[in-house]
């Protein structure tokens, strides 16, 4: 495989010298009042949540309905919410005070959920290739290679989804997403319908493309384990979601000390 285009790198806290600079910062605002409590929203989504993002990895973790899903979509420019902002690496894609609001495709975030929402006429190979339409035949079929290379999936290129494993379907569903090269990447729990062992090898394939082209990510849970075992790693900090609000940033250690110690009680 070829070697992949590495961006200009992104700085972290750890690094030393100047502090670095946020790749994504917002406050989302929706169903709250200014002082972000929440109110009657004709049952829909309560968010006030502020966050500025520096190291390469973050990773939101909250129970269900905690407002997760909607936060991403509202980053990603697929909801949109009452007031706030929205910057990624450095541009403002949405501020409802100055009346920006830049559409999903303008945004550079790539964003990949839970649900596959792969194209059922077409091969695995066309999906991959589905945003790259701007780009020189031999560039998509180069990225489409480099996409298939890094997933393990070249041999079923030619393969429909519904002749695809449900790994496959997910491998091909990350693989579509990261083929433009997104500026960020917000990952909304895609993993939690396969099992350990096959999730850990698409996380670990997965995080060797994100080293290659330093590529931050912002990665959604509820699993505290699994949020303590990707924020403990360097440069990552995790973010807790309670009811709509970001109420902690920090390293893993601060953030998941109480769930970590019920964590090693329960294994004694």
């Amino acid at each position: 495989m070829r070697e992949i285009e590495a961006r200009p790198r992104i700085a972290s806290d750890t690094d030393g010298g100047e502090p670095a600079a946020a790749w994504l910062a917002f406050a989302v605002h929706h169903g709250a009042d200014k002082d972000g409590a929440g109110k009657s929203h004709k049952g829909g989504p309560m968010l006030a949540a502020e966050a500025s993002l520096r190291g390469s990895l973050a990773v939101l973790v909250g129970p269900s309905g905690a407002g997760k899903t909607s936060l991403l979509r509202s980053i990603a420019g697929l909801m949109h919410p009452q007031r706030g902002y929205v910057t990624v690496a450095g541009t403002t894609v949405w501020d409802s005070k100055r009346n920006v609001r830049l559409g999903p495709a303008q945004r550079g975030c790539g964003l990949v959920t839970q649900r596959h929402a792969l194209f059922p006429a077409m091969t695995a190979g066309d999906n991959i290739a589905f945003g790259l339409h701007a780009l020189p035949r031999e560039e998509r079929e180069r990225r489409v290679r480099e996409m298939a290379a890094l997933f393990r999936l070249e041999a079923v290129l030619s393969r429909r989804p519904a002749q695809l494993s449900g790994g496959e379907q997910q491998r091909v569903a990350v693989a579509r997403t990261l083929a433009p090269r997104p500026r960020v990447l917000l990952l909304d729990e895609p993993f939690a319908g396969l099992n350990l062992s096959l999730k850990d090898a698409i996380l670990s394939d997965l995080e060797s493309w994100l080293t290659a082209t330093r590529t931050p990510v912002l990665y959604v849970t509820h699993d505290v384990a699994e949020a303590w075992r990707l924020g403990s790693r360097p440069g990552a900090e995790v973010l807790r979601m309670e009811d709509g609000c970001i109420v902690r940033q920090g390293p893993a250690a601060v953030v998941l000390a109480a769930e970590r110690a019920q964590l090693l009680a329960a294994l004694e």
